[in-house]
């Protein structure tokens, strides 16, 4: 026996006052449980957990926007999707020449980049980059204002405005 060993008694750990006995049982009775083949109820934590709303009642709009994460690259979310049906409108009638999703990503500094959502040629005008955003963020206006004072090409910021609409903002800095 070593040095500084508590000594107990048989008695003590057969009978759950001490942890390996406890444990043992605790195993055990999760066994049992796991073998039996009834469904069970679920607790109230999961239960609320499953239904959503212990989610909905905690998070704020923007934390519930921001717990979606981010969708792989080269997929559209609801509204960029919404706008490239508007480009294809555009692009029957003529008035856009040519417009790819997520074309062309831009280097703004160190390790900096954004990639932006449409690159547009529109009919009798030059390259147009347009950054389409449900909720426009400090951080995502930032990059995309620092980019237009880079870059020699017209930014546009493009926010959807009611079910129908877009709200349109040019950021471009300077009259290249």
């Amino acid at each position: 026996m070593s040095k500084g060993t508590i000594r107990m008694h048989p008695s003590a750990i057969t009978g759950g006052r001490i942890g390996t006995a406890r444990i043992r049982e605790q195993i055990a009775s999760a066994a049992r449980e796991l073998a039996d083949s009834t469904p069970a109820a679920l607790g109230k934590p999961i239960r609320t957990l499953l239904s959503g709303n212990m989610l909905a009642s905690c998070a704020s709009p923007i934390a519930r926007m921001q717990e979606l994460g981010r969708l792989p690259s080269g997929t559209m979310n609801k509204t960029e999707a919404a706008y490239a049906q508007l480009l294809d409108a555009r692009l029957s009638a003529g008035e856009i020449l040519w417009y790819r999703f997520e074309g062309i990503k831009l280097r703004l500094a160190d390790r900096t980049f954004i990639t932006i959502d449409f690159a547009v040629i529109p009919a009798g005008a030059p390259l147009e980059f347009h950054e389409v955003k449900g909720r426009w963020t400090d951080d995502a206006r930032a990059k995309t204002k620092i980019a237009a004072a880079q870059f020699p090409f017209r930014f546009i910021a493009i926010q959807r405005d009611g079910r129908h609409g877009w709200r349109t903002e040019d950021l471009t800095s300077r009259s290249w």
